[in-house]
């Protein structure tokens, strides 16, 4: 299965348009029913032009609910559940740090010259910015880039045309480090699907945009969004609703071929260039499908909004796979260049990945890793639902020297706080405590797979406080 790699950085507000869907995460969710596909939330990409805490934080976390949303509410079903991603990893930059390594490693394999051809540094020159003004972020932004892609070795990489000299300049960069040092990085194809490369604005001039306001939202109000539809450029040649229309060039159109029932917008073209319907039934037939289109997507970013567990979940997850490839890629490039001698020690601390047969894998940890597991009885002396979840059972756990707070999110299963009070239970004793809906969770009830539901391990008779061995 051949591997992508994407990355949308949270500029402007974080939120996401119809471009974006479009010219991204439509392809991606398309791709990722025969692709193993790694989605990015870019944040530390973020930094060359943000540097207020308070916006870059809520642009983080908006640009995260709108990509999970559109991720689980428009993929297959048997693609995306409430937690479960398939063939996507969803993971944010920030959350694994061998970006930052490598690229601070292909900073010294990189031409000054090859920096200065990039668009991004050449759009801020040419916008009357001085060059000593310019920060090394934006200057350096095409190396982070690389190390995105190239820690990944994926095949291809899902791009605009604006953004293919990108994937181009990784290229370079990754056969300049092959030619110094050993072959270590695999040659990044770019993807770029013709019939949405460019997704114009409802200006029908320039790219779809939030700083040029000529965008339709995904998940603000209907009444902004109708708003957004109703100036839409249409034909600036038809004075009067009766007067025969263009087609071409047409913005609502353009975006009727993607959102629209196929035959019911052949027949509203035709009606158009014969002039027997107006711009504002057409309109408000783009205007019907997209909120149709975009229904579930609006429905599961409620969700997520409000259960931010979830999406925690789900970030967590994601970043613990990336970590184990990345940090696999990295003891490469660190073996290639030279850091890796008879002294060296470091292990970057994740999980090791062990090949069982073709399609499987298994997450490894060594015997004392496992030592270091401790796992007790314990008795559960209250159990209540989470005020504000809808999962999250919060037991009170007497361990007989102490009294913890432990959670579990087992209620959609039909798990009841019934269930568990008064009873004995096998608990992962000593993990780092974690925060949980504003408490923390200091510890983890132990379960195995069942034919429809977790089962729990009924400890009764054994002394509280046991330790497992």
């Amino acid at each position: 299965m051949k591997r992508i790699l994407s990355g949308i950085t949270p500029s402007g507000d974080g939120s996401l348009h119809i471009g974006n869907y479009l010219g991204a995460v439509k392809q991606f969710i398309k791709l990722a029913k025969d692709h193993e596909c790694f989605l990015m939330v870019a944040d530390l990409h973020a930094l060359t032009t943000i540097q207020n805490k308070k916006q870059l934080a809520s642009n983080i976390e908006t640009l995260i609910l709108n990509e999970l949303a559109l991720l689980m509410g428009l993929a297959e079903p048997d693609l995306a559940s409430r937690e479960e991603l398939g063939n996507i990893t969803f993971f944010r930059q920030s959350d694994v740090p061998m970006h930052t390594e490598l690229q601070s490693i292909l900073n010294n394999v990189t031409p000054l010259g090859l920096l200065k051809r990039a668009h991004a540094y050449k759009d801020k020159l040419a916008k009357d910015v001085m060059e000593d003004e310019v920060n090394l972020g934006l200057f350096n932004y095409p190396i982070l880039m690389a190390a995105d892609i190239l820690l990944y070795k994926p095949d291809l990489v899902p791009v605009g045309k604006d953004q293919k000299q990108h994937v181009e300049i990784t290229r370079d960069i990754a056969g300049r480090f092959n030619k110094i040092f050993s072959p270590v990085f695999k040659l990044p194809e770019p993807y770029i699907p013709e019939e949405v490369a460019v997704i114009l604005g409802t200006d029908g001039k320039r790219k779809m945009s939030k700083s040029l306001g000529n965008l339709i939202s995904i998940f603000e109000s209907e009444e902004i969004i109708q708003k957004q539809v109703m100036g839409t450029y249409t034909d600036p040649t038809r004075i009067h609703a009766n007067d025969p229309g263009h087609i071409e060039g047409n913005m609502v159109f353009s975006y009727l071929d993607f959102f629209g029932e196929k035959t019911k917008v052949d027949e509203l073209k035709q009606l158009y260039i014969s002039g027997k319907v107006s711009d504002v039934e057409v309109k408000n037939y783009l205007y019907e499908c997209l909120l149709e289109t975009f229904a579930p997507a609006r429905k599961k970013y409620q969700e997520l909004k409000e259960n931010p567990e979830t999406v925690k979940q789900i970030l967590e997850t994601g970043a613990a796979k990336v970590r184990a490839v990345s940090a696999a890629t990295m003891k490469e490039v660190r073996n290639a260049i030279g850091l890796t001698d008879q002294y060296s020690f470091f292990e970057y601390p994740v999980a090791k990945r062990t090949v069982l047969q073709k399609g499987q894998s298994l997450d490894a940890i060594s015997i004392e890793d496992f030592a270091r597991v401790q796992m007790r009885v314990g008795k559960v002396i209250e159990a209540i639902n989470k005020e504000g979840s809808e999962k999250l059972i919060r037991l009170t756990v007497d361990f007989g020297d102490i009294t913890r707070t432990i959670f579990t999110g087992v209620r959609q299963f039909g798990y009841t706080p019934e269930f568990f009070a008064d009873k004995q239970f096998f608990f992962v004793y000593n993990l780092a405590p974690r925060r949980m809906m504003n408490e923390e969770s200091q510890g983890m009830i132990m379960a195995v797979d069942g034919p429809d539901k977790p089962l729990f391990l009924p400890a009764d008779g054994m002394p509280l406080g046991a330790t497992i061995r």
